[in-house]
């Protein structure tokens, strides 16, 4: 029985290149279904300059003398900045093209003088290999600083590109005395093997799972849209439900932690008499200084003219002095639109938070206090706690029974009064 014949390196060189060339298609397929988002145009760069490095490093003989090789290195260099850049931008930074363009020259240059035939030729692939890890290692520092927020695709890339940049780093020393392409000796079945295997292996992992990241940060911007009120750009009332979520799956911080109602005394008024292009003014100057007192992340429009924020402090005469901080701020603010200036006051309703309450019985008692100090005569703030009620107003104390559906009917019932 005749033995199978020796697999021809070129063969395999051009396998690989093939598959570069069918995952570039797969990206523009992928990216031509998505919408062709601008952001993932980077992400052809290094697919693209792969096709052409790979038939220059299978195919040498297609230009003269020693430059094909060195044209095919130089371009696979290239291909591996792409990938750094692709990450940048995906990651939501500036692409540097010429910080990526200016290594990969030096290293070029490096091959045609230093490590050329005739001086130094076994340091050719030195610099080659650590500019890999140095490409590699950039790209996962960019997906390692998304922060906001951090997708599952990005924390994979992360490590993806991490695990080879430590490749890399590992194979540097041995690149002195490696067969071709690992280094400087000659070509073995097994290397060009194994080369090629690695480089389609991070390609395929880089194709997949950055269009997966790109989805990923399209779903999550469409979610933040979803949850961001128009005219004041802060969160609206399902940005807010999920932060009362958050705050009752989390308990107790050490921290006294409240949730304020707000709503801006005689509204309809003021919008009967300027306009509603007026009264969106208003919306917007109370918003703004909402996010100056309780914090850009803590304040939701939830509903017409009426907000809701979280206050934490350390202790609830805290709180209190946090919201009288809101009533004063909104009653100083002059509200301008032309020759037209007005200025307006708020109510607030504030509830401290209990161990174990509900989030809806929470709000339904900040919906109370609200209520309490309208009836009290507006400009003024109402803070309640465990049946308490905390200086602003002087008057009668209640207690909101956690879960009480009642207390959650009743808070709405009024809130339709008052808009009426």
């Amino acid at each position: 029985m005749s033995a199978l014949p020796a697999p021809d390196m070129t063969t395999i060189a051009a396998c690989s290149t093939v598959l570069g060339a069918i995952m570039c298609i797969a990206v523009l397929l992928s990216w031509l279904e998505d919408g062709r988002p601008t952001q993932r145009r980077w992400l052809f760069a290094p697919f693209g300059v792969a096709v052409p490095a790979g038939v220059l490093l299978t195919w040498p003989e297609l230009v003269p003398g020693p430059w094909g090789l060195r044209l095919g290195w130089f371009a696979l260099t290239l291909v591996y900045g792409s990938a750094w850049l692709a990450a940048r931008v995906m990651a939501g930074r500036t692409p540097r093209p010429l910080a990526m363009l200016a290594p990969c020259l030096a290293v070029l240059l490096f091959s045609c003088t230093v490590a050329a035939e005739g001086h130094w030729p076994e340091l050719r692939m030195l610099p080659r290999t650590l500019l890999f890890a140095g490409f590699n290692g950039l790209a996962a520092r960019e997906f390692a600083r998304m922060r906001n927020p951090q997708l599952p695709s990005a924390r994979t890339l992360r490590w993806i590109f991490a695990g080879f940049c430590a490749f890399e780093l590992a194979r540097a020393p041995l690149s002195l005395t490696l067969p071709a392409p690992f280094g400087p000796g000659e070509p073995q079945v097994w290397t060009i093997a194994l080369f090629n295997f690695l480089l389609v292996l991070e390609g395929l992992l880089l194709g997949v799972f950055m269009t997966a990241l790109g989805r990923e940060q399209l779903a999550a911007q469409h979610y933040r849209l979803a949850s961001i009120d128009p005219l004041t750009g802060i969160g609206n009332r399902r940005a807010f439900d999920a932060r009362m979520a958050r705050l009752a799956s989390e308990g107790p911080n050490g921290s006294c932690t409240a949730v304020a109602v707000l709503d801006i005394d005689h509204f309809k008024a003021v919008n009967d008499e300027l306009g509603h292009g007026f009264g969106d003014l208003v919306i917007v100057g109370a918003a703004t200084v909402a996010q100056e007192v309780f914090g850009s992340a803590n304040v939701f429009r939830i509903g017409g003219e009426e907000f809701a924020g979280i206050i934490v402090a350390g202790t609830q005469d805290l709180v209190a002095a946090r919201a009288e901080m809101m009533r004063e701020a909104f009653a100083a603010r002059a509200h301008v639109q032309g020759e037209v200036s007005r200025r307006c006051t708020i109510s607030i309703g504030v509830a401290v938070a209990v161990p174990g309450a509900e989030p809806h019985a929470i709000f339904a008692a900040a919906d109370n206090a609200l209520y309490l100090a309208k009836r009290q005569g507006r400009d003024r703030y109402v803070v309640v706690s465990g049946g308490k009620s905390a200086p602003g107003a002087d008057v009668a104390a209640f207690a909101a029974s956690e879960g009480s559906a009642t207390a959650l009917r009743a808070a709405v019932e009024r809130r339709a009064a008052r808009r009426r």
